[in-house]
């Protein structure tokens, strides 16, 4: 091998050993090792089942975690992360994911002040800090700073959405947002450079995680108001 050849060999392999470095990995969830009950597992990772999740079909299947509701209910799964747990030096959050059918009726068009019928087949809530900011409601208890990434089959990729509740601190965004069913997606975001933008200051550590499955008002069909799936949650440095 000439010179030439040798210093173009070199540089690639520093290339790929700093992109590596790069993607170092802070926190991962990959469902192709799951097995067994859904919520026992999740137990077992320091997640907890919240409201309707246990009812929507949740399981594991072809290496992935699948949820299909057969009812218009709220589901969560929640993963706390406080004091020490919590992940600082995050820079990109990354998700291998999809849908097989979106829920019928679901809309995030409109001005924020309008209340609309914000649903989604599957999202993945990021919490920061654990400053309380408020909700919008007496009703409607306070929580952190959040972003929140959803699959949609009728919203623009990149704009920030508005919930009906939580528009101090929290975004939701379709990333990315083609109304693809049956493939799996990929959604990479930068979170300091997002959060910057979004709310103009440097982004707090994270505080939480948040599986949502939200169909609540939405049409059935199919016997389902909608089914998605995960393959894998990176938070990477």
């Amino acid at each position: 091998m000439n010179l030439k050849k040798r210093l173009f060999s070199f540089a690639c392999s520093l290339f790929l050993a700093s992109g590596v470095l790069s993607a170092q990995t802070v926190y991962e969830i990959d469902f192709s090792k799951a097995s067994g009950k859904a919520e026992s597992w999740f137990k077992s990772q320091g997640w907890e089942f919240k409201e309707d999740i246990g009812d929507m079909n949740p399981r594991f299947e072809g290496g992935r975690f699948v949820v299909e509701p057969k009812d218009d209910e709220l589901g969560v799964i929640v993963r706390q992360l406080e004091g020490g747990d919590q992940l600082s030096g995050v820079q990109r959050l990354r998700i291998e994911w999809g849908v097989d059918q979106y829920p019928a009726g679901a809309d995030w068009s409109g001005p924020k002040d309008k209340t609309r019928n914000t649903r989604e087949p599957i999202s993945l809530m990021v919490f920061f800090g654990e400053d309380k900011i408020d909700s919008g409601s007496t009703f409607v208890p306070n929580l952190p700073y959040f972003m929140s990434f959803f699959l949609g089959e009728k919203e623009r990729p990149g704009q920030a959405y508005y919930g009906n509740y939580w528009q101090k601190g929290g975004r939701y965004f379709c990333i990315p947002c083609d109304g693809s069913t049956g493939k799996t997606l990929v959604t990479d975001v930068n979170l300091p450079e997002l959060f910057k933008q979004e709310f103009g200051k440097a982004m707090p550590a994270i505080s939480g995680l948040t599986i949502e499955i939200d169909v609540q008002k939405t049409e059935k069909s199919n016997g389902r108001h909608a089914k998605a799936f995960i393959q894998k949650i990176q938070l990477l440095k």
